[in-house]
């Protein structure tokens, strides 16, 4: 395919589009940030390749330039059918599409893969990162192999055990006095032209790129399911992962793989909760985007973030699908990551958690019939956040190294 041919920007408002070149991020006249609008080719015009990662999707991401694809082997994680826990919820088929396994233990390095290849498409040399664990150490270890300085912005609470990770990449870091992500984002974004930095968010209010690689869990699930699932449940921060699943799903559908897409529901913490109060409020986009909301002391930093980034994507992820926009506590959240992991062996951390907490919460008001397949995006490894399973675990017994004692065990 042509490289003019293969993708396009596109107002999400009135549609107006611009060529693969344009730098035209924001719809000057609807004030809006524009998104990536694929050439699918039509029916019949999935056709992944056999590369063992995310990139057998290359014909379907807006990259131009093979060489410039930053890899480690992202994607192509196990989708995982959970009988045990689907009995414990009093579900139907579910299944777990299981994004601990990535690289870095987290589904960004899908969004990550695809962001840095792009901003080497383009020749950058220093990348601006705003991130309290699971994008810093995507891409800090991304730049390592890419071979780029990598610059870290925090806020000031960020817990230093989530960010080691990060630090033995190489990566730098700055904390922020503000626990305001997108007071962050307003200053790095400022400061990168003048610094020459690249902006390396998985926020497509600044960069319509930097969410493209996690629609290919969508295309992932296409192949993996014999049918798809009535439900798909991710968690949310800026409403980057929904987005990009909304799209990957209609991408499908022009394709012909796909008659309708699932309903998506996403889930927050109920200490920031900017996507229910705009479901909830019938806020528009633009309306979301202009008025951060408070945040609380939450385990689930993952997805606490005050502006919902990809309202313009995310919201009608959940309108259009038929989805919903659901909340969940810290308390909820640590229940079902001792759920997940003694009935489904899954180690993940609680934001990733919080869609099985949903789960209940859905079959308990019958939005989610018994009968109804499910499919929960496990977002993020356990190991991110030890501090807070170390809370939900016994401390081992100790014994003398005696057979009188090991005899005594119950």
């Amino acid at each position: 395919m042509n490289t003019a041919d293969k993708y396009s920007l596109k107002c999400p408002v009135c549609s107006k589009t611009w060529g693969p070149t344009s730098a035209e991020f924001t719809c000057k006249g609807c004030n809006a940030p524009t998104v990536v609008a694929m050439n699918t080719g039509g029916a019949g015009s999935f056709e992944p390749s056999k590369e063992p990662s995310m990139w057998r999707y290359f014909d379907l991401l807006p990259l131009c330039d093979r060489a410039s694809i930053v890899s480690q082997g992202e994607g192509q994680t196990p989708l995982i059918a959970s009988p045990r826990l689907a009995d414990r919820l009093g579900l139907g088929p579910l299944w777990l599409k299981n994004e601990t396994v990535n690289p870095t233990g987290s589904f960004k390095d899908r969004q990550i893969s695809f962001s840095i290849s792009k901003a080497r498409e383009s020749g950058a040399r220093t990348l601006a990162v705003i991130s309290s664990g699971n994008v810093a150490a995507a891409a800090a270890s991304y730049s390592a192999i890419a071979g780029l300085k990598c610059i870290v912005f925090t806020p000031y609470n960020a817990p230093e055990e989530k960010l080691v990770q990060a630090r033995m990449y190489g990566a730098s870091f700055v904390k922020v006095n503000t626990l305001s992500s997108s007071e962050i984002f307003e200053l790095v974004a400022e400061a990168c032209p003048e610094r020459g930095w690249e902006l390396v968010s998985t926020a497509g209010l600044y960069n319509p790129y930097h969410v493209e690689g996690a629609k290919t869990i969508a295309y992932e699930l296409a192949e993996q399911c014999s049918s798809m699932p009535d439900w798909v449940i991710a968690p949310v921060g800026g409403g980057g992962l929904i987005g990009a699943l909304w799209r990957g799903f209609n991408e499908l559908v022009s394709m012909g793989e796909l008659q309708r897409p699932p309903a998506i529901v996403g889930v927050q913490s109920t200490l920031c909760t900017p996507l229910v109060d705009a479901i909830e409020k019938d806020l528009s986009a633009g309306e979301v985007v202009a008025n951060p909301v408070q945040v609380g002391d939450t385990i689930a930093g993952a997805i606490a973030d005050d502006i919902l980034f990809d309202a313009y994507t995310a919201l009608p992820a959940i309108r259009e699908s038929g989805g919903r926009a659901v909340s969940t506590s810290d308390e909820e959240m640590l229940e079902a990551e001792t759920l997940l992991a003694r009935t489904a062996g899954i180690f993940a951390e609680p934001a990733s958690a919080s869609t099985v907490a949903t789960i209940q919460k859905l079959r308990e008001s019958d939005t989610i019939g018994g009968g109804d397949s499910v499919c929960c995006i496990i977002t993020g490894s356990g190991f991110k956040d030890m501090a807070s399973a170390k809370k939900l675990v016994p401390a081992p017994t100790q014994i003398d190294a005696t057979r009188e004692a090991f005899l005594r065990l119950v």
